[in-house]
């Protein structure tokens, strides 16, 4: 299906006959992600004191090891040596390259944002000398793109680029920028002619200068170096696109970098919720085991719960991406672009919902091991360190938020979306909830069109409203689709976690639905807690 054909926002119509969930993937995906968590396991974990303790150095030649199993390849077409997996296997690899957080950082800046750039927006000739280097691991990819007066206005970046001959010549500064101590080809923006943001494919040589490793809070095994282009000189055939297009060069590639922001953020949380279930099973005071309390098992019932409507989530997108950049045409890169960007609301609102509930299970993990957990000699504080980043990098949540919003908005005034045309505001079934969160958001959606600029306050509701539609709406067709025991508890527990919410949302967007906010009764949610628990006993 041509991308084109897609768009974003569907969610807000209708929910899919089917979807892809992680109980459909074949053998060979299943055998390659235990590959994968393998070779974590037992080739990355094992040097993490020494990547942690200033050999950051180690970590080029972890992912040049990695490339053996064509982890630097998995979104890479064959012709480039890659593996060009579903995107679907593609984010279940990534779930498992994430159980080491300083390593996933690594993997997925060299696989995304370090790659993907060359394969959107590459010509002919970059892409087969630049895409077979990267996924051997002859070369190691970076992003720089963030500055010190340019975060998440990004186009607002000083770099600039000066065209002399057959030579850009760069100068300027970049910070934040992962794998910069060893990379040896940064996708780089600066502004030609001080001007027109544009990309260029800058590889490590005379007037490139890296300089010390940032003292971080956590990821110290990761290399993160501010890099200073001192009039670096760059050939032209090296530019990315054309003059001024390096905006969707950035924007095209980290639509897609926050969904496997997404995919690794999941893989964490099952990790920290792994160790978390261990602790709490061995654990004993007052002569029982503390995953006997309903202060402990609630909170794993609640991880639990989480980690279930996210990987419904997850998945549902991957499924829907991979169809849209399905093509065999002549203008399959063009096919490939329009799929980034078609998707850019419901990559941000992955990216958000993957991030918090990875916060909410990493905390409530390090709290179930009590005084131990602010130890470093137990693996959740490295962990809760390692992970608070994940809600600033590649878009802060409080962008991914206004990302959404604003990409459905302009999606309306496009028709790409209709507003559900009905007035239900009740919550007694899941079903009910879903048409209810469906009428409240579009409506507010529908209201926003007038409005020059997106007023703030609103933002965050309206953001955590569609959020809460599209993990609903997916949990709900995933249990539906199983029937498993465990996805139905999961789901009733989720669904009144949304009841709750509902009320104060619609009561903070009613300026823009003109309606009454929603009456909600809460109902007691401790039998949804039990049957929860119940399951994860097994």
């Amino acid at each position: 299906m041509e991308a084109t054909t897609r768009h974003t926002g569907a969610f807000l119509m209708q929910t899919p006959e089917t979807l892809f969930t992680p109980e459909q993937f074949d053998a060979e995906s299943r055998q390659m992600a235990e590959a994968t968590e393998r070779f974590v396991r037992e080739q990355v974990m094992p040097y993490v004191k020494r990547l942690e303790h200033g050999e950051p150095a180690q970590m080029r030649e972890i992912l040049i090891d990695s490339a053996m199993l064509g982890l630097l390849g998995i979104d890479v077409p064959q012709a480039f040596g890659g593996l060009e997996l579903p995107k679907t296997t593609s984010a279940l690899i990534t779930e498992k390259t994430a159980l080491q957080p300083s390593f996933a950082v690594s993997h997925a800046v060299h696989t995304s944002v370090g790659s993907l750039p060359i394969l959107l927006f590459g010509n002919e000739e970059q892409q087969k000398h630049y895409l077979p280097k990267l996924t051997s691991g002859e070369y190691i990819g970076a992003y720089a793109l963030t500055e010190p007066e340019a975060g998440s206005d990004a186009l607002s970046g000083r770099t600039h680029a000066t065209l002399r001959g057959d030579h850009y010549h760069i100068k300027g500064n970049k910070i934040w920028i992962t794998n910069a101590g060893f990379a040896d080809l940064f996708v780089t923006f600066a502004k030609a002619d001080g001007e027109r943001f544009t990309a260029f494919l800058v590889e490590r040589g005379p007037g490139l200068l890296i300089e010390r490793e940032e003292h971080k809070l956590g990821l110290h095994g990761s290399s993160t170096c501010r890099v200073v282009f001192d009039g670096v000189a760059v050939p032209a055939r090296n530019r990315l696109g054309q003059e001024g297009e390096g905006a969707y060069v950035a924007l095209y590639t980290l639509n897609i970098g926050r969904f496997k922001i997404g995919a690794a953020a999941l893989g964490i949380a099952k990790e920290a919720w792994r160790i978390g279930r261990a602790y709490a099973t061995e654990r004993k005071q007052f002569g029982h085991a503390i995953i006997e309390y309903p202060l402990v098992w609630r909170k794993l019932a609640w991880g639990a719960m989480l980690m279930y409507v996210v990987e419904s989530a997850l998945y549902r997108l991957a499924a829907e991406l991979e169809d849209a950049f399905q093509t065999t045409g002549a203008n399959r890169q063009q096919v490939w672009r329009d799929a980034a960007a078609h998707y850019a609301a419901e990559c941000a609102l992955l990216k958000v919902a993957a991030t918090e509930a990875l916060h909410q299970i990493v905390d409530d993990t390090l709290q179930i091991h009590g005084g131990y957990g602010f130890s470093e000699e137990y693996p959740i504080a490295g962990l809760y360190r390692d992970t608070r980043v994940n809600r600033i990098y590649e878009g802060t949540n409080e962008i991914n938020r206004l990302n959404l919003v604003e990409r459905l908005v302009l999606a309306r005034r496009k028709d790409l979306w209709t507003p559900l045309q009905t007035q239900q505001t009740t919550t007694d079934t899941v079903e009910a909830t879903i048409q209810t969160l469906r009428s409240l958001t579009g409506s507010a959606l529908e209201g926003l069109q007038t409005q020059p600029e997106l007023p703030q306050q609103i933002v965050e509701p309206l953001a955590d409203a569609l959020i809460a539609l599209y993990l609903r709406d997916s949990a709900h067709a995933r249990a539906r689709q199983t029937a498993h025991p465990a996805h139905q508890a999961m789901t009733a527990l989720y669904h009144e976690h949304v009841r709750r919410q509902l009320a104060g949302w619609s009561a903070d967007l009613a300026a823009f639905t003109h309606t009454a906010p929603v009456s909600v009764e809460p109902k007691p949610q401790a039998l949804n807690y039990e049957a929860v628990r119940d399951a994860i006993r097994d």
